[in-house]
């Protein structure tokens, strides 16, 4: 088996990670990744948009947010990990879409580097747990720039997705020139009460409305119609949306929701 088997996914071919457990796993086997995640924030995007994609991985979220805004949109996708981002890079190109760009880096509130692990890509991992460290790394890690959202000076931003492994907090706050001027959606991972309480904490002076969104990893209508269970029945993840004034959340989000204050 080759170290980067090819998927086919409901976005398009990609090339995976072998020893990924969790994300490459789950596209070679059902076609897609937390499908219902990836549909709640599909529905966040509109043709023509422009959006970020922090925390990209090899690119599953990326193509599927390129396919929505479209080629009169502009996907630009940010990932730390060495072998991720060169699939990032790869499916992108496999998949032929130019109003997308790739850069190598982590994201936070401040510039300057980050030690980011260098996983096996053979070995069992999962990569999209692959946590960034602003002290120096133990074993094989890479030094990587650290960027704010804010230091890429957008002139439009529409909608950022974040998946950055315990630096969200740290991307909202690199953010907030983007947000006052932009405006744009976003949809944030979290993983513990406290970094929601974070968030809420940044978001909420400036006027976003706040849901609280559960999803699961597995759905039975995934594209390859694949009934085998490689995650357990609760396993899935949350996010916290964020819309600015005047947005309002989409009808029929798949999984739970439940309004902030």
């Amino acid at each position: 088996m080759p170290v980067f088997p090819r998927a086919e996914t409901r976005f398009g071919p990609m090339f995976t990670l072998r020893g990924d457990t969790v994300i490459g796993r789950s596209l070679r086997l059902y076609g897609e990744f937390a499908g219902d995640e990836v549909d709640s924030i599909l529905s966040l995007a509109r043709p023509g948009d422009h959006v970020l994609d922090l925390g990209a991985n090899i690119g599953f979220h990326t193509l599927a947010l390129a396919r929505t805004v479209g080629p009169d949109g502009c996907v630009t996708s940010i990932e730390p990990q060495r072998y991720c981002f060169q699939l990032l890079c790869a499916n992108v190109t496999l998949n032929q879409l130019p109003h997308v760009h790739c850069l190598r880096a982590a994201v936070g509130d401040r510039p300057g580097t980050c030690s980011v692990p260098r996983n096996d890509p053979s070995a069992r991992h999962n990569a999209g747990a692959t946590e960034v460290s602003l002290a120096p790394g133990k074993g094989p890690t890479d030094e990587v720039a650290l960027i704010t959202v804010d230091s890429l000076a957008l002139a439009r931003c529409d909608l950022i997705k974040v998946d950055t492994e315990g630096f969200e907090d740290s991307v909202v706050r690199g953010a907030t020139r983007t947000l006052d001027a932009c405006r744009p959606a976003l949809y944030i991972e979290v993983h513990t009460r406290e970094k929601l309480d974070r968030l809420i904490a940044l978001l909420k002076p400036g006027g976003y409305g706040l849901t609280l969104h559960h999803t699961r990893f597995y759905r039975a209508s995934n594209p390859m119609g694949e009934t085998a269970a490689i995650f357990t029945p609760t396993a899935g993840g949350s996010a916290l949306i964020a819309l600015p004034p005047g947005r309002s959340l989409p009808d029929g989000l798949p999984g739970q929701v439940q309004t902030l204050g």
